[in-house]
């Protein structure tokens, strides 16, 4: 099932915005602030999604998918490296 900030009306119409947008032959930009192409442009064949913020309430925009996921892997490996860190009596 997907989280909760996917399913929000405002998620599903930043979604069907991007998909539109691509369709219709639309370049856009990545808004991760850490972009790992070579240029942040998106083209219209590439695979985008919808990035926000880490707490999930604020939409950012379209981003490419490999910098969507690489920022959500980085954000979970230091919420599970600052559990790891507790010390167990």
């Amino acid at each position: 099932m997907a989280k909760p900030q996917h399913r929000t009306p405002e998620y599903r119409a930043a979604y069907k915005a991007l998909r539109s947008a691509q369709a219709a032959g639309q370049w856009l930009s990545c808004v991760e602030p850490r972009c790992l192409k070579p240029s942040r442009a998106i083209a219209p064949t590439e695979r985008a999604s919808i990035s926000h913020d880490p707490s999930g309430a604020v939409i950012l925009g379209p981003s490419h998918l490999a910098c969507n996921l690489s920022e959500a892997a980085s954000r979970g490996n230091r919420m599970r490296a600052r559990r790891a860190r507790r010390l167990v009596l």
